[in-house]
């Protein structure tokens, strides 16, 4: 009989292509990455699903927008978003050669990847974990190495002795963790880079939320580079804005690797008046850690588990699946049951305004 040729798997929702000669032209490693997909906002769902900044826009977006006239949109940005940079190293009292912008905190994992792994080499990781960081790897013809977390019932620590273990090449430990939502003691991340064979890349992606900031630390720690975003506190997701924070080393080793003109002018533009205009942060920082603590409370009080969070999300686990339900009730949340087997159950929810949560806790309350 005749057998079909194979297929490349694609992710949810997308339509599967006949691979015909391209799959066995396809990297070894490719062969076994799905195309990573994401359940993305519906117009009239209330997206409480993908921890972006629910309180609205950042003003600096209208302000450049209207400045946007002036924008010679048809020459290219600089070529390592220079004005962005010498922001940073203003912002964090810092050279302006410690700093690395990159397209989103996304592109500046890809970059540590690339940079530093060799085929087969490993990047370690604590599990539940974002979900990228092991696509990454992999596409980067590295080894993912998964540590599991320990997880109290409250919280989730960091297992140091596993992650040492590894003697992996990177080593990248997002603080607040997600999707588990608590941060990590900064004592023991700077244990972790003391004594790791390789690089450690801390992501504080959600670090605004609860004050934690280890940029400082790399001035004494050679093999720590910090990730940080637009995305969160800022309320920036839709420009892709990150940087990289590192000593000029760490810095020019992953220049190599980075393409040029990779931070649009608006995006750039943007960023920096966000930086200096901090009124929306300052609200978010304010706002929403708040708002979590409440929110969490009243959903503790509805018999449903739910762990401690340092970020603008947090993690639960209902005595029923809710994903659906709430759903149908208009609004969106995260189901992370199968991104680890620690996580059967359990839902991530996005905090908002008072108004957002109450709209959140009214459905689950129905649900319930």
């Amino acid at each position: 009989m005749k057998r079909r040729p194979p297929v490349i798997e694609k992710g949810a929702g997308e339509p599967r292509a006949e691979a015909g000669t391209a799959l066995p032209l396809l990297r070894t490693p490719l062969r076994s990455v799905r195309v990573p997909g994401y359940e993305m906002d519906a117009p009239g769902l209330l997206p409480m699903h993908a921890n972006t900044n629910l309180l609205g826009q950042n003003p600096a977006v209208l302000k450049e927008a209207r400045r946007a006239a002036g924008l010679e949109s048809n020459q290219y940005p600089t070529e390592n978003a220079e004005e962005l940079c010498a922001a940073l190293a203003e912002h964090h009292g810092l050279p302006r050669s410690w700093f690395l912008a990159g397209n989103g905190c996304d592109e500046v994992i890809d970059l540590l990847a690339k940079t530093f792994l060799d085929p087969g080499e490993a990047m370690a990781y604590p599990v539940p974990a974002f979900v990228m960081y092991r696509f990454y790897a992999s596409v980067n013809l590295g080894r993912a190495v998964e540590i599991p977390l320990q997880d109290d019932g409250k919280r989730w620590h960091l297992d140091i002795e596993g992650l040492l273990a590894t003697r992996a090449k990177v080593i990248v430990v997002a603080s607040p963790n997600n999707p588990t939502g608590n941060a990590f003691p900064p004592e023991e991340i700077r244990e972790l880079a003391r004594r790791a064979a390789g690089i450690v890349a801390v992501d504080e992606a959600y670090a605004d939320f609860c004050g934690q900031d280890l940029v400082p630390e790399t001035r004494r720690t050679p093999n720590l580079v910090v990730l940080r975003t637009f995305s969160k506190a800022y309320g920036l997701a839709g420009l892709r804005v990150g940087y990289a924070a590192g000593q000029p080393a760490v810095i020019d080793a992953m220049r190599r690797a980075k393409p040029p003109f990779n931070v649009s002018s608006f995006s750039e533009r943007v960023a920096v008046r966000a930086l200096r205009e901090r009124a929306y942060w300052d609200k978010s920082v304010a706002t929403l850690p708040l708002e979590r603590e409440k929110t969490m409370k009243a959903v503790a009080k509805l018999g449903c588990a739910v762990w401690q969070s340092d970020a603008n999300f947090f993690l639960m686990r209902a005595p029923k699946p809710l994903a659906a339900d709430l759903k149908k009730r208009g609004i969106l949340v995260r189901d992370v049951s199968g991104h680890h087997a620690s996580l059967a159950g359990c839902i991530r929810v996005t905090v908002g305004d008072a108004k957002i949560n109450a709209r959140f806790l009214r459905a689950l309350g129905e649900i319930l």
